[in-house]
């Protein structure tokens, strides 16, 4: 019994000892990911005879690249894209968005061995918004927003294998289509929350 706790609190300090980590210098990664958003749609399409229909997720794929320093405790540093959308119908009446995403990345892990964990960051630094409305096969509404915002906060964890990594990142995203304007001239410009939880799957490569 003593050798046991012996053994589990050396793996412990193998774990959390930034001397022990095994920092990668760079890491690309693909992911797949939504974003639990939840705007208001029916102020969205003014003209429309029938309500709208509920909101479903952003799905997309998004890559990042991430250097490292070898230094004990210093954050990683990265850009971030992503391109996701979503689509929702009812009686006749059609939603589709979508968005590309730009970012600045930081994450820092206090464990970083044979598993990963730590907190991530980031910041968008240019984004394409779109918002499609039709009924019956016309359109209703087309927005692109002039001025949107956003930035993720969020707890990454995964494990490293040979040669790649598998992990998963869940968090918040505020994300704001500041100033949306609809192409169409049917209805006035506002402000659109895209604002919600978000879960991503990573496969990541590192050198």
């Amino acid at each position: 019994m003593r050798l046991f706790k012996i053994l589990i609190l050396g793996l412990s300090v193998c774990l959390i000892s930034p001397v022990a980590q095994a920092r990668d210098l760079f890491e690309a990664r693909l992911s797949y990911g939504m974003l639990n958003s939840d705007p208001d749609l029916n102020s969205l399409c003014v003209g429309c005879a029938s309500s709208a229909p509920s909101v479903t997720p952003f799905y997309g794929l998004g890559a990042d690249g991430i250097i490292t320093l070898p230094i004990p405790l210093l954050p990683g540093i990265g850009i971030r894209y992503e391109n996701m959308e979503f689509s929702t119908s009812k009686s006749g009446l059609d939603y589709t968005a979508n968005f590309s995403r730009t970012a600045l990345l930081l994450n820092w892990r206090p464990i970083d061995n044979l598993i990963y964990a730590g907190p991530i960051l980031t910041y968008g630094l240019s984004h394409s918004t779109k918002l499609k409305v039709t009924e019956f096969g016309v359109e209703k509404a087309n927005y692109s927003a002039g001025s949107p915002s956003s930035y993720t906060v969020g707890l990454e964890a995964g494990v490293k294998l040979i040669g790649f990594s598998l992990g998963a990142e869940f968090g918040y995203q505020n994300f704001q289509w500041n100033d949306a304007t609809d192409s169409t001239g049917n209805a006035p410009s506002q402000d659109i929350n895209m604002n919600g939880t978000y879960g991503k799957f990573i496969l990541g490569f590192s050198i």
